[in-house]
């Protein structure tokens, strides 16, 4: 954590166990890049509930890493569409 400030450090110690922070079930969400531009971007919305750690993050310039966890759930129902299909 370095290059954020002290009292940003302790919040953030304070709000994160063992370095992650579970942001819940999320959808994903598309959007198009323009009229300009041709394509399409896709979207996580993080919750509101957290929006005073988003905004400390952002505004310490602090990097994340994100890693998407797909419930077992979603798997299991792609697997028996495939098995369905194929």
């Amino acid at each position: 954590m370095s290059g954020l400030t002290r009292s940003v450090q302790d919040i953030l110690k304070r709000e994160i166990s063992g370095e992650l922070i579970d942001a819940g079930e999320l959808r994903v969400s598309k959007t198009g890049l323009g009229k300009k531009k041709p394509g399409e971007r896709y979207l996580i919305y993080l919750p509101l509930n957290r929006n005073y750690l988003w905004r400390i993050l952002h505004e310490s310039g602090a990097k994340v890493r994100v890693f998407i966890e797909i419930p077992e759930e979603v798997l299991e129902r792609e697997r028996r569409r495939r098995e369905k299909s194929g």
